[in-house]
C-alpha cells in the first residue's frame, strides 16, 4: 500500500489497524451451534493441539510432561483470563505466535503466548 508524504503516520496506522481484523472472530458462536458443552480451555487446547499438528498422535506422544493435557489446560486457563475470557482472541493468540515460532524457527506453547509483548 503506497501512501502520499502527506499521509501521517496516525493515519496509516489507523489504516492499517482496520484491515487487521481478528480472522478468529465469531468462532464460539458457530461452534456452539455444532456441538453441545463447549469449554473454552478444552478448545484453546485442542486447537492448539491442530496448529501444532499433533491432533493424530498416538497417547504416548503426549506422555512428556510439555505435551500433557492437564498442563496445556492449566496454561490455556491463564491465557483465557488473561484475553478477558475471549476465545476469539486466544485462538488468534495462538495462529500469531504459531506463524511467529515457524517464521523465527524457536519451539512454543501456549505459555509463551502469554510472554510474547504483541499478545
Amino acid at each position: 500500500m503506497a501512501h502520499s508524504k502527506t499521509q501521517g503516520h496516525g493515519e496509516l496506522n489507523r489504516t492499517m489497524a482496520k484491515k487487521l481484523e481478528n480472522p478468529f472472530a465469531g468462532y464460539l458462536e458457530n461452534l456452539k451451534k455444532h456441538k453441545q458443552a463447549v469449554n473454552p480451555i478444552h478448545e484453546i487446547v485442542n486447537v492448539y493441539y491442530e496448529i501444532r499438528g499433533w491432533d493424530k498422535k498416538s497417547k504416548r506422544f503426549f506422555k512428556k510432561k510439555e505435551r500433557s493435557y492437564p498442563k496445556l489446560a492449566y496454561e490455556a486457563k491463564q491465557l483465557y483470563e488473561v484475553l478477558d475470557h475471549n476465545l476469539d482472541d486466544c485462538l488468534w493468540a495462538l495462529d500469531r505466535m504459531n506463524y511467529l515460532a515457524t517464521k523465527g524457527g524457536f519451539e512454543w506453547s501456549i505459555s509463551t503466548c502469554l510472554k510474547h509483548k504483541n499478545l
